[in-house]
């Protein structure tokens, strides 16, 4: 069952339910970033009422400058005490930035104003953008960057080099913001993501086990009592035998959905299956299969070379070991290397003609096994000897080699 997806975008501080995996409801990093900016507020607006001060006596009409301040102040001091982050919220705060930058035509000279005297709000504008990147990302903080930029140069009239200087911040500030909020929720998701899977790994685990605890050791026994018995009883023991088989591919199968392995920037993801699954599809009434009760997780390409070289061990089986010959297949896993081992009670060979056979035109073991486990980085040994069956150890190592 694949992970929950929340849009957490415009919704911070409960108004997104916290995930039951995870216990967050936001990254670290959001939540920081938006408590940051409810102390960046009061300080900015304080900043900007220290600036309208030092030059109120040069100002038009500085009673409107002061009111500016009040109100950015008071806004700000109640952003401290109302938690919730909404989109609504936003839409305000970027409306009191841009009427403030538009009160400066009000309160000071038209001849300041056109040589880049500071806006009323200054700096508390940048927090709109800031805020607007942690709610919704780079495209958020691009968007409001661009409308702060755009009312500062419809203030101004002529732009200045200053003016372009501070536009550049601002959508720097909204673009890198927003791009590291956009990776914090996506690393949170696939987090989440990775969890549920092990919870979806424990309960397929779990279940495993009542049906083998269970239902297979029943067919097992029907199985072996029916062919005990013979006649209708050999049919119904057959029949067991097969549904044995078929319900222990369904328990044992666990092929997850690719995910990202690598965490460097850039790389391209690596899709991982169960080898369990690819191995326990082999098993009939001529082949056992053996698997650890834990998933064996390797790189899937690497899963499919591995599985043909068990199919071509499997295929020297049924040509050469003899019609009432059995096969028992083995994976062991430890840890960086796997194992797979293939065992047959066949009438076996003589280990010279056995490794004579590529001189002879004959590839499938000094190919399709030899060959394709020495190119995975791993190798293969055969033992064989008349009378005696053959055994072929395949050790493949997780991941390839640098």
């Amino acid at each position: 069952m694949p992970a929950e997806v929340v849009n957490r975008r415009g919704a911070l501080f409960g108004v997104t339910a916290r995930s039951v995996r995870t216990g967050r409801a936001e990254p670290v990093i959001v939540e920081a970033f938006s408590r940051g900016l409810d102390w960046f507020r009061p300080a900015a607006a304080l900043y900007a009422g220290t600036v309208v001060w030092r030059r109120h006596d040069a100002m038009l009409r500085p009673w409107v400058a002061f009111t500016v301040i009040a109100v950015l102040m008071a806004f700000s001091l109640a952003l401290l005490v109302f938690r919730r982050r909404t989109t609504g919220l936003l839409v305000a705060e970027v409306a009191l930035a841009v009427g403030g930058i538009f009160a400066t035509l009000l309160a000071d000279h038209p001849e300041d104003v056109a040589a880049g005297q500071f806006t009323l709000p200054t700096i508390w504008a940048a927090g709109c953008v800031a805020g607007a990147a942690v709610l919704h990302g780079r495209l958020g903080g691009f968007v409001v960057a661009a409308v702060i930029a755009t009312a500062d140069i419809l203030e101004v009239g002529s732009p200045t080099p200053t003016t372009w200087h501070n536009i550049l911040l601002l959508f720097l500030l909204g673009v890198l913001i927003g791009l590291a909020i956009d990776l914090a929720r996506g690393s949170l998701q696939r987090y989440e993501q990775v969890l549920a899977e092990r919870e979806r790994l424990r309960e397929r685990e779990r279940l495993a086990r009542v049906v083998h605890d269970g239902v297979l050791q029943t067919l097992a026994f029907i199985h072996r009592r029916g062919e005990e018995m013979g006649g209708d009883g050999a049919e119904l023991g057959r029949l067991a035998a097969e549904q044995e088989r078929t319900l222990r591919r369904l328990v044992s199968q666990d092929v997850v959905n690719p995910r990202p392995e690598s965490t460097v920037a850039g790389a391209a993801p690596v899709a991982l299956g169960d080898l369990r699954a690819v191995l326990g599809s082999h098993e009939g009434e001529r082949v056992s299969v053996s698997l650890p009760g834990g998933p064996v997780l390797v790189d899937g390409e690497r899963a499919s070379e591995i599985d043909a070289a068990v199919v071509a061990a499997l295929d020297n089986v049924d040509r050469h070991a003899g019609p009432e010959a059995r096969a028992w297949v083995l994976l062991e896993d430890s840890g960086e290397t796997v194992t797979v081992t293939v065992r047959d009670n066949g009438v076996g060979d003589e280990p010279e003609h056995l490794h004579s056979a590529a001189q002879r035109g004959r590839l499938g073991v000094s190919q399709s096994i030899i060959g394709r486990v020495r190119d995975l980085g791993g190798s293969a040994e055969i033992v064989t000897r008349p009378g005696g069956g053959c055994r072929v150890v395949i050790s493949v190592p997780r991941e390839e080699s640098a």
